[in-house]
């Protein structure tokens, strides 16, 4: 039984799929691929008095700074709790993170 004759299609070889995948990292995988991503935007934002960083949080970890004893200012808006940046107990500021700001302006009626 003869051989078929290659066609002129025939050009790209069938990948072999025993045979190990080089791949070429700077090329179309390096182009279309996504890097890792960065951290998640924050979703609470701390700041404390005492050491002045400004640390994002998520809301499982705010719950964890409203463990006794811990105190709310509703004048100025103020938790004073420990501090997720240093460690010790200070005025905290609290405010929503970026996620949260951006899933806000979503709804609707609010800016």
């Amino acid at each position: 039984m003869p051989e078929p004759s290659p066609s002129p299609f025939d050009r790209v070889r069938k990948p072999d799929p025993s045979a190990a995948r080089v791949r070429d990292g700077q090329g179309k995988e390096a182009l279309y691929s996504t890097a890792p991503t960065a951290a998640p935007p924050p979703q609470i934002e701390v700041t404390c008095d005492r050491c002045g960083v400004l640390r994002g949080v998520t809301v499982v970890e705010a719950l964890r700074l409203l463990r006794p004893p811990a105190l709310f200012n509703p004048l100025r808006s103020r938790l004073w709790s420990r501090c997720p940046t240093c460690g010790r107990r200070a005025w905290l500021r609290i405010e929503l993170g970026q996620a949260l700001r951006v899933l806000r302006s979503q709804i609707p009626g609010r800016g």
